[in-house]
């Protein structure tokens, strides 16, 4: 069973009412909400990554086997507030493999062996119009302790997102109609609708990129 401590739940809420204020006194365009940020978590690879950083978590160089879960293509655009498209930004996503683990060595489920198919964490740049691309598996909903009992966090890839070689953005992306959104505590601690529109979008059947595979969109909206 994954632990998070309750403190780093309560920072993360904390970051989110901090990260706000500062976004919305920029001039935003008419129709943009500013994406909700949200904690990095414990388990960000900083000790850990990968020697493959690519766009690809679902293969990784020189491992036969693929990754287990259900091939996701994650796809997105970045833009300011004024509603220009972000080119050449940073972006890292980093997610737990489809049995619960992620890709650190604080990872709790020891009991859990790692797909070693799953690269856990990868990267890429935005292009001109600031799209990017990730192959990726359907995040799963996992296990945590907070306050002496077990909860469920909600499926959800971490993404962060950098500029000049600052971090303008952290937050967390989740499947739209899961059964775990409901009590999910980061996500409930959003304020408003249109913050949960941002980072809560569907998986829909994505048959004409790859057979069996999902699809999902994320637009990031940025003060920077």
């Amino acid at each position: 069973m994954r632990v998070l401590s309750r403190r780093a739940l309560v920072g993360g809420i904390g970051l989110i009412g901090v990260a706000a204020p500062a976004i919305l006194r920029a001039q935003t365009a008419p129709g943009l909400t500013p994406t909700a940020a949200q904690t990095e978590g414990p388990f960000y690879p900083r000790d850990d990554m990968p020697t493959d950083q690519d766009a690809d978590l679902v293969r990784i160089i020189g491992v036969d086997a693929q990754a287990q879960g259900q091939v996701s293509h994650v796809t997105g655009s970045v833009r300011n507030i004024a509603g220009d498209p972000l080119a050449g930004a940073l972006i890292e996503i980093w997610q737990c493999d489809n049995g619960g683990r992620y890709l650190h060595h604080a990872d709790p489920n020891v009991d859990r062996p790692r797909d070693g198919g799953f690269q856990g964490y990868g990267r890429a740049l935005t292009d001109a119009q600031g799209g990017f691309r990730f192959r990726t598996i359907k995040p799963i909903a996992y296990s945590a302790v907070i306050g002496g009992r077990p909860i469920w966090r909600a499926p959800h890839i971490h993404v962060a997102l950098s500029t000049e070689g600052v971090r303008r953005l952290t937050s967390q992306l989740y499947v739209e109609g899961d059964s775990h959104n409901a009590s999910d505590l980061l996500l409930n601690a959003l304020s408003s609708d249109a913050e949960r529109a941002g980072i809560v979008r569907p998986y829909l059947p994505a048959d004409d990129i790859e057979a069996g595979a999902l699809r999902a969109h994320y637009d990031l909206i940025v003060a920077a």
